[in-house]
């Protein structure tokens, strides 16, 4: 019996030092597995980036150099024979061709994110220009002349700061390359500071147009003419942009490039009489962009049929196709033509 305990004393015994052994064994294998296993990587989720900032005048990205908060400059630019060939027209984001005096046509070249050293021949303001310039909510106006009855409506509707040569010479000067009234220059820089100036509070435009995808509904377009009573112009597709032909010659600029867009944008307008005229006694037309009409709107080498709208002075342009579809443009520079209602573009 007493053997019998002791043999039961000395297998406790052996069960704990083995037990002890191995819980020492145990933490040295714990350890040793615990290095080898490989680590886990700790995935960290980032935001995605936002977007590039656009110019809200042409939606596209901007580019170097470019200021999407800066204000708009809308510039009168003479149109007629006399004044060809014209600078600066290419670096606008859009381009308004608008009928004056005599079945004529002059143009409202608005630059917000692009600028031009060289800009004109700058002219005089019209009527017109009111409503054109209220689509900008606030913006700097460079011009050379006007009509004193054309400055209240202008004043009254545009909020825009007034930069002309007549009352601000400094900002402007005369080239040798046109004659007399032809012969009025200066650069958007200069007149955008002198607009700064007067009103730092100035800010970037809205967007006048919707940019995106083309409506699987737009046809093939390949050219677009039309014409005023004493003016006309065509517009060809070439692949990456549409060129332009006024009566009948390519549309050059002085530094030789052809006026060009990515947009080409037609509105039937009616022609509103004024009771003013020229100093040859001309009457003086009013287009007027209140309202609402046909429209025509070409990008991408197709046409798009719709029409636009616009409810009020303080209200912007809509364009919808036939179904009620808002119409987008292509990112880039847009011609806004103003096309007398009774006058329908041709499209092949």
């Amino acid at each position: 019996m007493q053997l019998t305990r002791i043999s039961a004393v000395s297998a406790a015994v052996a069960i704990l030092t083995t037990a002890a052994l191995a819980g020492c064994g145990g933490k040295s294998d714990s350890v040793s597995a615990t290095s080898s296993q490989t680590p886990v990587a700790v995935v960290k989720h980032q935001a995605a980036p936002p977007p590039p900032p656009t110019c809200p005048l042409t939606g596209a990205p901007r580019a170097k150099g470019q200021n999407v908060k800066r204000p708009a400059l809308a510039v009168k630019i003479d149109n007629v024979s006399d004044a060809l060939p014209q600078s600066g027209v290419n670096n606008a984001d859009i381009v308004v061709e608008e009928l004056v005096e005599g079945g004529l046509t002059r143009l409202m070249a608005i630059y917000q994110c692009d600028q031009a050293n060289t800009v004109g021949p700058i002219r005089s303001l019209r009527i017109s220009d009111a409503d054109l310039l209220a689509l900008l909510h606030g913006s700097i106006l460079g011009y050379s002349g006007a009509n004193p009855k054309d400055m209240p409506p202008i004043v009254a509707h545009s909020d825009a700061v007034l930069i002309s040569q007549d009352a601000n010479p400094q900002y402007f000067y005369r080239s040798s390359a046109h004659a007399a009234p032809h012969n009025v220059y200066s650069s958007t820089k200069r007149i955008v500071q002198a607009g700064i100036s007067r009103r730092a509070s100035l800010k970037a435009p809205t967007p006048l147009f919707s940019y995106g995808a083309i409506d699987a509904s737009a046809k093939k377009a390949h050219v677009v003419s039309m014409s005023w009573p004493a003016a006309s112009a065509l517009w060809r597709w070439t692949k990456n942009e549409w060129l332009r032909t006024q009566g009948g010659s390519p549309d050059r600029l002085s530094d030789g490039s052809q006026i060009s867009a990515k947009n080409v944008v037609v509105l039937n307008v009616n022609i509103a009489s004024t009771g003013l005229h020229d100093v040859l006694g001309t009457p003086s037309p009013e287009d007027v962009t209140v309202g609402s009409n046909r429209a025509w709107v070409l990008r991408d080498g197709k046409v798009i049929n719709g029409t636009w709208h616009r409810a009020s002075i303080a209200a912007g342009w809509t364009l919808r196709d036939k179904h009620g579809h808002l119409i987008n443009l292509a990112p880039g520079r847009t011609w806004v033509e103003l096309l007398p209602t009774g006058r329908s573009p041709s499209v092949h």
